[in-house]
């Protein structure tokens, strides 16, 4: 087997430091969950390199064909880019998401792949040969066609969940980050933005293979160029910024501690200004709108910890956490009577949209609030 040109050559010790960079992320610094997660990818990004510069080969076929068990296995790597890159982000920012559990559905593509592909997996060394001489059978094309679209799919999405996210972290929190936090978030944003870019390149390639398009230059060798330099990128920033990479605890912190002046938070100023956030946070967001809401639901989206939130439930607001999403509930109901919501649906579907899970407790929660069944409450004001 040669090496054709330097690019190849590149994209092969690009794939050795890219294999490097991900033991050092899932074993150092600290062992954190975020680390581990981008040392995963960056380990499937090293694995997939190496199968595109194999397949890049001139002579590559003579690879697969003396060691045929081998071909295919990195496609399904390719499945796990952007999940990977949304669960980073998530397990890098919430805590509540640094378990392995907590993501297991986003890897229902890259298993689903390896299962359906099964039938070729098992086959012997001999039939796969016979394939990779004469061709693959039609359903192996038809399927592989869908994995391309599947992987542009998943661009889109995980790309609008992770900036969202971060949009949405960073808003909420604007007051309570530090120089060197608001630091990570920009990294994360560029990380996601670099991976937007080499999805726009590599989308551009599955879309002429699928189309067949032919272009001057071969976009994948732009999009697995991008990659080794991403991952280098990401070695300079961990060498010489260490902390950004270790920065986990350091979020996490932020919701206890006020780091401009370093006092607890139990200070009373502290105090105040959680809870004019907090009122805030009900006000823009509504997240008793969520029927199914759970206090873990409003610890993730304020970035307040529980501890805090009803420490701010027992001392400020005087209610229970129940209690105070059903008030607001009940004023959201109020205000959709007064705009006239149930003439044209009806008070289930009121209920549903002011955050109710049922009829039944609509009725007994809008009754407590304001002495009225929610009939009664339309007839005595004529709404």
């Amino acid at each position: 087997m040669e090496i054709a040109n330097i690019l190849d050559l590149f994209l092969l010790f690009g794939a050795a430091f890219t294999f490097l960079m991900s033991m050092y992320l899932i074993f150092y610094p600290h062992n954190l969950f975020a680390n581990r997660t981008l040392g995963v990818l960056v380990f499937a990004w090293a694995f997939t390199v190496v199968g595109y510069v194999l397949g890049s080969f001139e002579s590559a076929r003579s690879f697969f064909i003396k060691y045929p068990h081998f071909y295919g296995v990195s496609t399904s790597f390719t499945l796990l880019f952007f999940p990977l890159m949304f669960l980073y982000i998530k397990s890098y920012l919430y805590k509540d998401a640094r378990r392995f559990s907590k993501g297991l559905l986003h890897y229902i593509p890259a298993v689903a792949y390896v299962v359906i592909f099964m039938p070729f997996f098992i086959k012997s060394s001999a039939e796969k040969v016979e394939m990779l001489m004469h061709g693959f059978p039609d359903w192996i094309i038809t399927i592989q066609g869908v994995l391309n679209i599947i992987i542009i799919l998943q661009g889109i999405l995980y790309s609008v969940l992770s900036l969202r996210m971060l949009h949405h972290f960073q808003y909420f929190r604007k007051q309570k980050l530090s120089k060197s936090q608001l630091q990570s978030v920009q990294w994360l944003r560029f990380f996601v933005i670099a991976n937007v870019f080499l999805w726009i390149i590599g989308a551009s390639g599955a879309l002429t293979e699928i189309v067949d398009i032919s272009y001057p230059f071969n976009p994948f060798n732009i999009f697995y160029l991008g990659l080794t330099v991403l991952t280098i990128v990401i070695s300079i920033f961990t060498i010489m910024r260490p902390q950004l990479f270790a920065m986990e605890e350091d979020v996490v912190s932020l919701l206890t501690f006020n780091e401009e002046d370093n006092k607890p938070i139990e200070d009373k100023e502290q105090k105040n200004r959680d809870y004019d956030f907090l009122l805030d946070y009900f006000s823009k967001e509504k997240p008793y709108l969520k029927n199914d809401l759970k206090m873990k639901d409003l610890v993730e989206g304020s970035g307040l910890t529980n501890k805090r939130i009803t420490d701010l439930l027992n001392t400020r607001f005087e209610k229970s956490f129940f209690d105070l999403i059903n008030e607001y509930r009940t004023n959201e109901a109020v205000r959709l009577i007064k705009d006239g919501f149930h003439k044209k649906h009806t008070l289930p579907h009121l209920a549903e949209e002011a955050g109710f899970n049922s009829k039944t407790t609509f009725n007994r929660i809008f009754k407590k609030h304001t002495g009225y069944t929610p009939s009664e409450y339309i007839q005595l004001n004529n709404y």
